[in-house]
């Protein structure tokens, strides 16, 4: 144990030493980011600093079955029941949704009554767009404190994690499902054996599952270790995901990227004797693209583990060089990602002032770990601007540079921490 470690709280978790998709033992530790605090768990006092704990982050890769996957799990009531993430606070997701409502619409338009259920409804967001189009949606979610608000004023949404057991219920009242959907939840799931049963039971015989989550290609490509936290407990390939669906006589018949998240991958899956849709041309593509990217291999994983070094040696050396010259700085982005980049990189009072947030809801709290105060991004219009922000919310680099256009035209300056370290 390192000294660093001695005045951490470390919080109970479990260790997996096999894989969680095909149980196999040839697993291998290759990423290690340390022990770090809770990728959102914001502290709304400075009375809670000395209850906040902490847990060893370790990626491990299967050699069977290619799963990236996290060793390490919390409870999912610590990570879920009170949550602080609100997709409708980013313009970028709202828009995203629109058009995700949009094609879902096209999907089940030749159904006089269609049925959606969205795993991970957060706000309603998506419900809220559904509902526009005058399709029946029903959200599943375990945060009480976003959720209960909602169904108070009476948005379809039932308080709960999705299993199977769930799904026997809920489809004796409500029927099956036309489209399951779900965004940026089937990688946070600790067992996804249990989610893709009770889809197997909710899902109509020609019904569809539309999913997206974070991708294991971007992941590497641009070296994105941010992405790595305790609720990101998998890093999914097309390979992967085609040999767990597999395992439930259910296949994936298309995929699509996304630009949303610094790069998502939407996948389409259906029954394997659904003749509704047929495997795309894009999906062959894609398993052809992850075998020469050699996403199978181990050696692949360990060079990406020496890549995030290096990126944290850049920002490190330049966040000195800028002390030095006796320049201020100030994070922006109260994200999961941000959490990683600061705790990974030792970022504390020494290198940021404060970090800035456009969600009213974090606003006035404290950053998991370092424990600096989360500030309304306005501060970048007055005298009192940092010199240099660091933009830990970078893969919405456009959108806040937009917003703040004043501060970059009055001396101000953004740092990007990834892919690569840039002054801009």
């Amino acid at each position: 144990m390192s000294l660093q470690q001695h005045y951490k709280q470390i919080g109970e978790f479990r260790h997996y030493e096999t894989c969680r998709f095909c149980f196999s033992k040839k697993i291998t530790t290759i990423i290690n980011l340390g022990y770090v605090p809770l990728a959102g768990g914001f502290l709304t006092s400075q009375k809670s600093f000395t209850d906040e704990r902490f847990y060893p982050l370790e990626v491990g890769f299967c050699e069977n079955c290619y799963l990236l996957q996290s060793t390490n799990v919390i409870d999912k009531d610590i990570l879920f029941k009170d949550y602080f993430y609100h997709s409708s606070t980013i313009k970028t997701l709202t828009r995203h949704f629109t058009d995700v409502a949009q094609e879902i619409k096209h999907a089940v338009q030749k159904n006089s009554q269609p049925f959606v259920l969205e795993i991970g409804c957060n706000d309603g967001t998506l419900i809220r767009e559904l509902t526009k189009r005058n399709v029946t949606t029903l959200g599943i979610d375990p945060a009480t404190n976003i959720v209960e608000p909602l169904i108070k004023k009476g948005l379809p949404i039932i308080n709960n994690y999705f299993t199977e057991t769930l799904a026997k219920q809920i489809s004796k009242q409500y029927g099956k499902a036309d489209v399951i959907c779900s965004f940026n939840v089937l990688a946070h799931i600790e067992d996804m054996h249990d989610v893709v049963k009770g889809i197997k039971v909710f899902l109509k015989n020609d019904g569809m599952v539309l999913f997206e989550t974070h991708y294991l290609g971007n992941l590497l490509n641009e070296i994105q270790y941010d992405m790595i936290y305790h609720e990101h407990q998998y890093y999914y390939s097309l390979t992967t995901l085609q040999k767990f669906f597999d395992m439930y006589d259910m296949e994936i018949f298309d995929v699509k990227p996304i630009p949303i998240h610094a790069g998502s991958m939407r996948y389409y899956v259906k029954h394997k004797k659904s003749t509704q849709y047929f495997i795309s041309q894009n999906t062959k593509r894609l398993v052809a693209k992850e075998k020469k990217q050699q996403l199978h291999i181990l050696k692949t994983y360990t060079s990406f583990d020496k890549k995030i070094s290096q990126t944290k040696h850049d920002l490190i050396t330049l966040l000195d060089s800028l002390k030095q010259q006796n320049k201020t700085i100030a994070g922006y982005g109260a994200s999961g990602r941000g959490t990683i980049i600061m705790n990974y990189c030792h970022l504390d009072a020494n290198y940021l002032d404060y970090v800035i947030d456009d969600a009213p809801a974090k606003q006035d709290a404290f950053t998991p770990g370092n424990h600096l105060q989360i500030r309304s991004s306005q501060i970048l219009a007055t005298k009192n601007r940092p010199d240099y922000v660091v933009l830990f919310a970078w893969s919405f680099f456009e959108e806040i540079k937009k917003k703040n256009k004043k501060y970059l035209e009055t001396g101000g300056k953004f740092i990007l921490p990834l892919p690569k370290v840039t002054v801009i």
